[in-house]
C-alpha cells in the first residue's frame, strides 16, 4: 500500500485566543507549577482536595474556612488558567461550582 491511500488524521481545532498582559503573566508563572502537578500521582491532587473539603465540613471555624479557602484559591486559579480553552457550557458549570464553593467558604467564616 502506498502512503496516498491512507486516510489522513483530522487536525483538532485549537481556539485562537488573545491574551491580556495579566493572563500571559499568570500563564507563564503557572506553567512550571502545572507541570509539577501533572507529574504527581493521579490520585494525589483530587485526594488532597477531598481531604480539605472534608476538613472544611467537619472542623470548627475558622479552621474550616481556612481549609475551604485553600480549595477555593486552587480551584479559582485552575479555572482562570483554563478559562480561554473552555466552551460556554463548561464555563457555566465551573463558574457555578466555584460560586457554591465561595459561598460555603463565606458561611464557614461567618459561623
Amino acid at each position: 500500500m502506498s502512503q496516498a491511500n491512507k486516510p489522513k488524521k483530522p487536525n483538532p481545532t485549537v481556539p485562537v485566543v488573545t491574551h491580556s498582559a495579566l493572563r500571559k503573566r499568570v500563564t507563564d508563572l503557572s506553567a512550571p507549577v502545572l507541570l509539577r502537578i501533572h507529574g504527581l500521582p493521579k490520585f494525589l491532587v483530587p485526594g488532597l482536595i477531598a481531604v480539605l473539603m472534608l476538613l472544611g465540613l467537619f472542623l470548627q471555624a475558622p479552621y474550616s474556612g481556612v481549609a475551604l479557602t485553600v480549595v477555593s484559591v486552587f480551584i479559582g486559579w485552575l479555572m482562570y488558567v483554563s478559562w480561554p480553552l473552555l466552551d460556554s457550557k463548561s464555563k457555566l458549570i465551573r463558574f457555578l461550582v466555584f460560586l457554591i464553593l465561595i459561598a460555603a467558604t463565606a458561611v464557614n467564616y461567618g459561623a
